[in-house]
């Protein structure tokens, strides 16, 4: 069963598990598919998109990362040796966990290695959180596989926990940390893929056979690049359109409110994350004042979010009656893509901003204001305009410098992240 809790432990014992027990998941001999490199097997699968190049960039310089931590509850004691073994059957299912990038004719391409190892590790005494803010700004490089980590961590029997009826009948409690690189998964795949871990524990557990077809399908981005070059042709024959596309971008690029209410203190960036559970009771009346009032889940959050920063700043002494936000969300592309009979696995996220004259009073007509949130940000989405935005940039405006090792970290940016695949 799976909570989202975090525990508290001292003095972490580190144990690793894996390294020495190598298993293989194909003996079948090196076909014309497949190449050998300094013993090494890989297939060579597509050159790397410009996301996931740019992925690659800010994990080699710790500016990036993806990660999730979940709770499991069981009724014995669990071990990690069969954790272990679920996910080498996870890495079999799931195809962009066996993947890494190599460079090929001065392009980095998306490579698969058939038989990769596994990153996990057994940490008694470890607090997940920490774990998580260990690796935020840690370089992750995805030129060999494995391009990903597991942390199972023992959570103490009398920890808090979101669902205490869970915790009665099942009162042992773990964390597994999941930290994959992003170039190879977004939010919607790790989502979808980690929640099948489940059920190769349980059948692993049990004694029963484990499949390991595939869970999804691994695709590029070429369906996406097709529809972006059509956008392309269309603004070529409509400057008066291309340059008002432009001038809307620019308008969103502005410095965040946070950053006036609270300036930078200078120094290196870091990154920390703060968990808080949502209790329960409140977040199922929140989805059902959401529905009664036509928005989804993902546009109401948008605006409770919003509202805590206006309020925030307006408690740090900013005056106003209004503020103009800019959001950044991560878009769903898989709505642009045709459907398949599995789910589309890798990344298939980009980043759409949208603004929006956020009132000072927000909270005294909060619903109000989060349905015309709603409706601004599902036109965006509907009309294509959120995969014009990078089109538009890619056609008119300066283009990101490439980041690398010997550079300096990025200034920050204060951003929300939110996945709009629910509109």
């Amino acid at each position: 069963m799976l909570t989202t809790r975090f525990g508290r432990l001292l003095r972490p014992c580190r144990t690793v598990i894996g390294s020495s027990n190598k298993v293989k998941f194909s003996t079948r001999p090196v076909s014309q598919r497949y190449e050998v490199e300094d013993g090494r097997e890989f297939k060579w699968l597509w050159p790397a998109s410009r996301e996931e190049a740019m992925f690659k960039a800010a994990h080699d310089i710790g500016c990036k990362t993806l990660n999730a931590i979940y709770r499991y509850n069981t009724v014995k004691p669990l071990d990690p040796g069969h954790v272990e073994q679920a996910l080498r059957h996870f890495q079999r299912n799931v195809p962009n966990c066996r993947c890494f990038f190599k460079e090929r004719d001065g392009k980095f391409w998306v490579c698969e290695d058939p038989n990769p190892d596994v990153d996990f590790e057994y940490l008694e005494g470890a607090e997940s959180s920490a774990i998580i803010n260990e690796h935020i700004n840690k370089p992750f490089r995805g030129d060999r596989s494995p391009t990903w980590k597991a942390r199972l961590v023992p959570v103490p029997a009398d920890a808090p926990c979101a669902m205490p009826e869970i915790q009665a009948a099942f009162p042992h409690q773990y964390d597994l940390v999941f930290m994959p690189h992003h170039s190879f998964m977004d939010g919607v795949t790790i989502a979808l893929s980690t929640g099948k871990l489940v059920g190769l524990l349980n059948d692993l557990i049990a004694g029963r056979p484990v499949n390991d077809e595939p869970f999804g399908v691994y695709l590029n981005n070429e369906e996406i690049g097709k529809i972006d070059e059509g956008i392309a042709k269309d603004l070529e024959k409509e400057p008066e359109k291309l340059e008002s596309a432009k001038q809307e971008i620019l308008a969103c690029d502005t410095p965040p409110i946070l950053c006036k209410a609270f300036p930078p203190p200078g120094g290196k960036p870091a990154t920390k994350f703060v968990y808080e559970i949502i209790n329960q009771k409140s977040l199922a009346s929140f989805l059902v004042k959401c529905k009664a009032n036509g928005v989804t889940f993902n546009s109401g959050l948008e605006a409770v979010i919003n509202t805590a920063i206006i309020e925030m700043v307006r408690e740090a002494g900013v005056e106003g009656e209004s503020h103009h936000m800019s959001i950044n969300l991560a878009t769903n592309l898989r709505r642009y893509m045709k459907r398949r009979p599995l789910s589309v696995y890798g990344l298939h996220a980009r980043p759409t901003v949208h603004r929006i004259e956020t009132p000072f009073d927000v909270r005294d007509n909060f619903w109000d204001y989060t349905k015309k949130l709603h409706q601004k940000l599902l036109g965006l989405l509907k009309s294509g305009d959120a995969l014009q935005q990078n089109v538009v940039r890619e056609m008119t405006l300066p283009q990101l410098p490439q980041w690398n090792t010997t550079q300096q970290d990025p200034n920050p940016c204060v951003t929300m992240a939110s996945l709009t695949s629910g509109i």
